[in-house]
């Protein structure tokens, strides 16, 4: 099944709309801060998290170090820097980054061994900030001074980037670049100048994407190539490998030295990030800020770049997507729907995951939600639509057909499809009509007329409708019964003539019925026809009826009209319907209004069986009329 027919596709606009509307909804909400904490915190877990370029090696002033005590308190003497950086170069680095608090107390010969260590190494980049600059001495000698600031946290207070030209620097900064750069410019030869060119910079053969002015930095799992400082100070790194031909970035890591930043990406920790007296100083998404600028290199060097949707795509996918997710739920079956739900979430969900591993971070909150809201406020509006077709089909047919029939029909149709849609279809019309009636009635009183007729309708009725027929209408004393519509039922015929055996063996009960309120007993012939005919809601525009019309329901009239006593007549239509089922005699000259009696047979049923194999039955005729009779002697007598 297509769709649960609420309705035609002149009404997908609606659900369309209600999908629009719970976009919406979600879109306004995204420019508001309510959300944004946790959009960036979801979107924080998309990022790749690769391994560390193995060109960038990290030297970590750590605790270890710290507690050397013949270096005395921290800051260190600029001696103890010179050393550090006299052996870094002696490996013959491509660049030293360093990122250490220096000494800035007067101390002329420790500072003249820092400038000179500086000098003839000949790459080292120092960093500064706005308020915090290095001595003239050892900004002059130093291959660049730049700046170290990092990016601004985001809603959910984690550093994502670094500004690719920082806002405020030292004035030692003449390039106005951060220290990364500043070191790939050194370790790569580059001397052209950084320029922007709307959301991308360039820097020599490298094409870096911004967000806001910002690179998104590209953070790793924390495993670098590393060697301690005071291993460094020693002049015995464990592999000096890593040290030639490769980026070193120097830095601070100690948990008080107010360099510690939450970063969008968590890592497991090692025993040298926090002092033993501390092993819990930080929280897993916490690091470091100079490896925070080792991974910034690592995302140039590596070209692995993160990217995000723009702000304006973003929204109008929201809106897009959940106004498709409003259509589709019309469009299938409401458990269909609500698979196709699950299923775009989870898809979503995945294709997110995996856009992240290539370095893309989707909206990990706003379109998932529209998804989610758009679908829930469309099936809500199909809930109160089909709802509303379910109660008119019921009002409409509840008193024709059996409840069953009215429940299919208001779960498979819709209102308009079957009152305003006249079709014509073959049916099988039967009429019943009680033989006498009208004269019988003369001669009793209202009361007795009216409980004569409620018990026989009543019978009557409850048996049509225990084989599926629609109660067309009540003509007097006349019932018109109609199978195969407004649902098809491919053996209309054939339930027909059962419930008309039906119609016939109740005859007794509810003479005995009749009696025991002092009433009269009745008979009643049957006509079935099986034919064309045309279908539909009819009537005048302030009253309208379910019926049928056509020369089918007309003979089906003629055939009850002249049936004799607990007797049925059908046309040959009928019997080529059910002719394995049923066995009748030909009516010889019966002769029906506008028909030949040459050419136009009627049947009387004679017999009937449960299915090919089984035993003939006999109709109850024979059986009613002798009931019928016996009842009518006793309540003559009476």
């Amino acid at each position: 099944m297509v769709r649960e027919r609420v309705g035609d596709w002149r009404s997908a606009w609606r659900f369309a709309l209600a999908g629009l509307l719970a976009s919406a909804l979600v879109v306004a909400t995204s420019q508001t801060t309510v959300v944004a904490p946790l959009f960036f915190a979801l979107q924080d877990q998309l990022f790749p998290v690769p391994a560390p370029s193995p060109q960038v090696t990290l030297v970590a002033l750590d605790s270890t170090a710290a507690a050397n005590s013949k270096f005395g308190p921290f800051p260190w003497r600029n001696d103890v820097h010179a050393q550090v950086i006299n052996y870094l170069a002696s490996l013959h680095p491509k660049v030293i980054l360093f990122d250490v608090m220096l000494d800035h107390s007067t101390d002329n010969a420790s500072d003249d061994q820092l400038t000179q260590a500086i000098a003839n190494a000949g790459n080292v980049v120092l960093v500064c900030t706005a308020d915090d600059r290095p001595l003239p001495q050892f900004a002059m000698h130093a291959a660049a001074v730049a700046g170290r600031e990092l990016g601004v946290p985001d809603a959910a207070n984690a550093v994502r980037g670094v500004p690719i030209k920082p806002a405020k620097t030292c004035p030692e900064n003449a390039r106005q670049e951060p220290a990364f750069v500043q070191a790939l410019r050194i370790a790569e030869g580059i001397n052209a100048p950084l320029t922007i060119d709307g959301n991308q910079a360039h820097l020599g053969n490298h094409d870096i994407p911004l967000v806001n002015g910002e690179m998104l930095v590209n953070f790793t799992n924390g495993t670098s190539p590393t060697c301690g400082y005071l291993l460094a100070y020693q002049g015995r790194c464990p592999d000096p490998s890593v040290i030639t031909n490769h980026i070193v970035v120097v830095g601070i890591k100690l948990v008080d030295a107010d360099d510690i930043y939450s970063q969008a990406v968590s890592f497991a920790h090692d025993a040298s990030f926090c002092p033993k007296s501390r092993p819990q100083c930080m929280v897993p998404n916490q690091n470091y800020g100079y490896r925070i600028m080792g991974d910034a290199i690592s995302t140039v060097i590596a070209g692995r770049y993160v990217r995000t949707q723009p702000d304006s795509s973003d929204l109008l996918a929201t809106l897009l997507i959940g106004t498709l997710m409003g259509t589709a739920v019309y469009v299938l079956s409401f458990r269909r729907a609500a698979l196709l739900t699950v299923v775009a979430l989870a898809a979503y969900g995945l294709l997110a995951i995996l856009l992240g591993r290539a370095g893309y971070l989707a909206d990990p909150i706003y379109t998932p939600v529209a998804m989610a809201l758009g679908a829930t406020l469309s099936l809500g509006a199909r809930y109160v639509l089909v709802d509303r077709e379910r109660r008119k089909v019921e009002r409409i047919f509840g008193q024709y057909v059996d409840p069953r029939i009215a429940n299919q029909l208001a779960a498979s149709r819709s209102i308009e499809d079957i009152t305003s849609k006249g079709e014509r279809r073959e049916l099988t019309l039967l009429f019943i009509d009680i033989r006498g009636f009208t004269a019988m009635s003369e001669a009793m009183a209202a009361e007795d007329v009216l409980a004569v007729i409620q018990e026989y309708l009543n019978e009557m009725s409850s048996l049509i409708l225990k084989w599926d027929g629609t109660i067309d209408k009540y003509v007097g004393d006349e019932i018109v019964a109609i199978w195969n519509a407004p649902t098809t039922q491919p053996n209309h015929a054939l339930w027909a003539v059962r419930c008309a055996y039906d119609l016939i063996d109740h005859a007794g009960a509810l003479q005995a019925r009749l009696t025991a309120k002092g009433l009269p007993p009745i008979s009643w012939g049957i006509g079935v026809n099986t034919g064309p005919a045309v279908v539909g809601n009819m009537g005048s525009k302030d009253r309208l009826q379910y019926t049928a019309l056509g020369d089918t329901v007309n003979t089906a009239a003629r055939f009850c009209s002249v049936a004799p006593a607990f007797t049925l007549l059908i046309g040959q239509a009928t019997l080529d319907a059910c002719t394995d089922y049923i066995a009748v005699e030909q009516v010889p000259g019966l002769q029906l209004k506008g028909k030949s009696a040459e050419t136009f047979r009627v049947f009387q049923v004679v017999s009937i069986r449960q299915d090919t194999n089984s035993q003939w039955v006999p109709f109850p005729t024979e059986a009613a009329n002798e009931a019928y009779t016996a009842i009518r002697r006793q309540h003559a007598s009476r």
